[in-house]
């Protein structure tokens, strides 16, 4: 059965309006994940999501009594959201520069991105690095001023599709509970089923975290909907404390956002969408990899209905195009002329330069689909190595 569910976090502590709408939803949203959830709150983006993530945190840590834990770690080359306490913990170097002097501190490690190991590993040789990091910084900083640390289970547009290994996040899990130090996945991108088979990709790993942030396909493109969940230890902590979980804004849990979100799980449900995504996702993934054909396909990743394809010079030694060039503009303006949209993206190497693109279809899509979407890309790539010269085409 799993815990006894206490109702949206909003309604219980920060918000003022109820609806039996909203509080049913949340209680849809908590037995969406493995191991159910025990609170949900309501936004209307991700990037809000991420920031009540936070919020959330750092409320569990004054009703603890320890004010002293505030600082959120995260990792290089993540998105957390375009707003100034996301685009903080954000990663991406290209897009936090403008804004740098406005943000708050903040700390990162490594990403998890094994075709680019900043430990110069590879995954036969591997020895999980990468979370290791995680430790190092903790103890850099001081255990007992950390917060929490937040990650995308499956790195969205930044690293486009980089799944890490199956053993990263129990490690990482490892790291939080030795330090007292909450974990929170951020599933704006890969939550609703994008994965495949789960609804949330963290249920793909063995690790459960503490706060699950939420967005984008869940309210379908219907309406804007996003949120977070948390544990059951969360709900209790801040119950009985004196911190004030005060993340609400004007249009939060706005009852025409929640029967959109019903509507979208009594869609997912009926037609077992989640199982089509893992089904439909794995032809896409075949399909993707044959593209290495083209001599700029450098690397083919994701899972389910989510995938990256990163584009390089010099496929031996991994060698990325003059940021100049801006190959993945010209992708995505190639596919597009074509009928295809893809989510062009650069700065995969350490933010200096790497040129990639993200390819999420609708989860409703077929394999006929997909192979019209995989061919028109496929006469994409071969369009532009042949513009810019840099490669020759074999199609």
């Amino acid at each position: 059965m799993g815990p006894a569910l206490s109702g949206p976090i909003f309604l219980r502590l920060a918000g003022s309006f109820l609806s039996e709408i909203a509080e049913s939803l949340a209680e849809r949203y908590c037995r969406l994940t493995t191991e159910p959830m025990s609170g949900a709150f309501f936004s209307n983006s991700g990037s809000e999501a991420t920031e009540a993530a936070v919020k959330l945190a750092r409320t569990y840590w004054l009703s603890t009594g320890q004010s002293q834990r505030y600082k959120v770690i995260s990792r290089w080359q993540s998105y957390h959201g375009i707003t100034m306490g996301a685009l903080s913990w954000t990663g991406v170097t290209l897009r936090r520069k403008d804004f740098q002097p406005y943000l708050k501190e903040s700390f990162h490690i490594p990403p998890a991105y094994c075709y680019r190991c900043w430990f110069g590993k590879s995954p036969g040789t591997c020895d999980l690095d990468c979370a290791g990091a995680l430790e190092d910084a903790i103890l850099a900083e001081g255990p007992e001023t950390i917060a929490a640390f937040m990650a995308e289970p499956v790195v969205g547009t930044s690293i486009s599709g980089a799944v890490p290994p199956y053993e990263y996040f129990t490690r990482i899990r490892q790291i939080c509970d030795r330090y007292e130090v909450l974990y929170i996945a951020d599933e704006v991108m890969t939550g609703a089923g994008r994965t495949g088979d789960v609804f949330f990709a963290s249920d793909h790993f063995n690790a459960k975290p503490d706060i699950i942030a939420f967005g984008k396909g869940v309210g379908a493109g219907y309406y804007p909907l996003a949120g977070v969940l948390c544990n059951q230890l969360i709900i209790e902590t801040i119950s009985r404390g004196e911190g004030m979980y005060a993340a609400s804004q004007s249009h939060s849990g706005h009852p025409l956002g929640m029967a959109a979100g019903h509507a979208v799980l009594d869609y997912v449900e009926k037609n077992e969408v989640l199982h089509q995504a893992a089904k439909t996702g794995a032809h896409l993934g075949r399909r993707l990899n044959e593209l290495f054909e083209h001599p700029s396909v450098g690397d083919v990743r994701g899972l389910g209905m989510m995938w990256g394809i990163e584009f390089v010079r010099d496929r031996d030694k991994k060698l990325p195009y003059e940021p100049a060039l801006s190959f993945h503009t010209r992708i995505y303006d190639a596919a597009r002329s074509l009928g295809l949209l893809v989510l062009p993206s650069n700065g995969c190497n350490r933010g200096c330069d790497g040129d990639m693109v993200l390819f999420g279809p609708p989860l409703i899509s077929t394999d006929e689909q997909i192979d019209q979407m995989v061919d028109i890309l496929d006469r994409s790539i071969s369009q532009v190595e042949s513009e810019t010269g840099m490669m020759p085409s074999n199609h």
